[in-house]
């Protein structure tokens, strides 16, 4: 929002913000507020910074691993269409038409067979 009004206070257009009551137009209230308002936005950032460093430097003290786990995941989207997978790959249906069928990229498709059924993975 201060970005837009700063560009509309350099091209002489006055911008009228409802829900705050603001007014950005060329006159030096104006940009005093501007100002400011980019001054809280900075501190604001730098103390949600600050925060978030001092919780995850806390929680590593405390011995919690941080980040996503090692290796793959235990359950894929596609494990409750398995029985469904594998009739429509029995009945020769290409894996495409597989994908639409389940409403998925085919991506998705290839990577659960890559995991799942390693034989059946097309070839990347």
């Amino acid at each position: 929002m201060l970005e837009i009004g700063r560009e509309c206070i350099e091209k002489g257009v006055q911008l009228h913000v409802a829900k705050s009551n603001i007014v950005f137009d060329n006159t030096l209230q104006s940009r005093i507020v501007a100002v400011v308002l980019g001054l809280v936005a900075e501190i604001e950032r730098d103390f949600i910074s600050s925060r978030t460093k001092e919780a995850l430097a806390k929680r590593k003290a405390e011995g919690m691993k941080l980040g996503r786990p090692v290796g793959g995941a235990k359950n894929l989207k596609l494990d409750k269409h398995a029985d469904k997978i594998d009739g429509y790959l029995a009945k020769g249906i290409n894996k495409v038409a597989i994908a639409k069928l389940l409403d998925v990229s085919p991506n998705t498709l290839y990577e659960w067979l890559k995991v799942r059924r390693p034989g059946s993975a097309p070839a990347v």
